[in-house]
């Protein structure tokens, strides 16, 4: 038997952002939205923009070109903050939100998009669950 609690999303978790840590990363935080409608509809207005040099075919985007996209989207939409990341072993120079977003972009730091799309992933599924918990309180 299905319970309409457990269907509810809290969705100003996911239209506010929450801090979430990155197990693979002891530390980091990225505090970030979830899945909003907003972050959709851009994500497939851009996709068919750029779609549209290939023929319409968004399985023909260069990865190149879809990282870059997908690095603006994170940036636009989804990262807010970030926390615990830092240039040196001794934890004095800490990484500004404006440099992590530089970093999105760059093949080198391919992990960072991934620790902002897990972020951004927990916030989502986390909502369903937070709200359940709530209505059980």
């Amino acid at each position: 038997m299905a319970i309409l609690a457990e269907l509810k999303t809290d969705s100003a978790a996911i239209n506010d952002g929450e801090w979430k840590k990155i197990d693979k990363y002891p530390g980091l935080e990225i505090k970030s939205r979830g899945f909003t409608d907003q972050f959709i509809d851009a994500q497939n207005r851009r996709l068919r923009k750029v779609a549209e040099k290939y023929r319409g075919d968004v399985s023909a985007i260069p990865n190149a070109v879809r990282r870059q996209l997908n690095a603006e989207l994170l940036c636009d939409f989804l990262v807010l903050d970030v926390r615990g990341l830092f240039h040196d072993k001794e934890q004095k120079h800490a990484v500004s939100l404006e440099e992590f977003k530089n970093l999105l972009p760059n093949p080198d730091y391919r992990e960072l998009m991934g620790a902002c799309w897990e972020a951004a992933g927990l916030v989502t599924t986390e909502a369903g669950k937070q709200a359940e918990d709530a209505e059980g309180n």
